[in-house]
């Protein structure tokens, strides 16, 4: 029997978006724009960084503060699995090595050789640390915070919506809508001006939109964990194609986390529909 998602007690999602869209004006405009966090990286090589501290403190006032206390909600209702962390590492990995292939084939057929990428040259331990800010920090909060919290609550509101579809389209829909805009402060610190700004939204809430169904297919919070902190930092190990880096390494990782989570599956007809399709479509 599967055990339904608790809603949250009323105020609590009025309540994490006005202390989210807060902290992260101060965090963006006030501790990076100031630098006050850069002295914590310079001093542990770039292991640690200002933004691994400053996702610390959201998981802590927000996910521990504001959902699992105020909103009286438990870790399973935010897909906080432990359980499911074993299979989501061997996948995450797997994504990865995949990569590292595609990316030396790519070396090898825009340079003629094998070579590591530019990247390492500074060492292994910048990359490791900002590897593990996404892993530990921002991939990690964001995944609860809107793939673990508003998208299932708002599931949980849209009661009205008649037909089970409409309403998980909606539900992701405002759900992801509110992961861009809240990038909205930290796009001013980089400095994009309006248009590029637009582009980067749309962009965020299309991957948005395609981490919430990768959540709905596998009900495990910690894939999604995983393909979002390779999407937003590669660690190519590498010189690739032209075309497979930057943007391109990130583009990568979604499509080979795509693969992994659908396409494969499909093929081997070994894919089992998750909590969410068969509580709110009857699948």
């Amino acid at each position: 029997m599967i055990d339904p998602i608790r809603p949250a007690r009323r105020g609590t999602l009025t309540l994490f978006v006005a202390a989210h869209a807060a902290l992260t004006v101060v965090i963006n405009l006030g501790l990076f724009a100031s630098h006050a966090l850069t002295p914590l990286a310079s001093a542990t090589g770039g292991l640690l960084t200002g933004s691994l501290l400053a996702n610390w403190a959201l998981l802590a006032l927000l996910v521990g503060g504001v959902m699992l206390g105020y909103g009286h909600l438990r870790r399973y209702d935010l897909g906080i699995a432990p359980g499911k962390l074993r299979r989501a590492a061997g996948i995450t990995l797997g994504i990865w090595l995949a990569a590292q292939g595609v990316h030396l084939l790519g070396g090898v057929l825009a340079h003629g050789d094998i070579r590591l990428h530019w990247w390492w040259q500074g060492g292994a331990i910048p990359l490791v640390g900002l590897l593990l800010t996404q892993l530990l920090g921002n991939a990690l909060f964001e995944e609860i915070a809107f793939r673990g919290l508003l998208f299932p609550q708002m599931l949980l509101r849209l009661s009205r919506i008649a037909t089970p579809r409409t309403r998980i389209a909606v539900a992701i829909g405002i759900s992801q809508g509110i992961f861009a805009l809240i990038h909205i402060p930290n796009r001013l610190y980089l400095g994009m001006d309006a248009p590029a700004m637009l582009v980067d939204l749309v962009m965020l809430l299309l991957c948005g939109v395609l981490l919430t169904c990768i959540y709905i297919r596998t009900d495990n919070l910690f894939i999604c964990v995983g393909i979002h902190a390779l999407g937003n930092t590669p660690t190519t190990l590498f010189a690739s194609h032209p075309a497979l880096e930057g943007s391109g390494a990130s583009l990568l990782m979604y499509g080979l986390g795509v693969c992994a989570v659908f396409v494969i599956p499909a093929a081997w007809q070994s894919i089992r529909p998750s909590r969410y399709i068969r509580a709110y479509t009857g699948a």
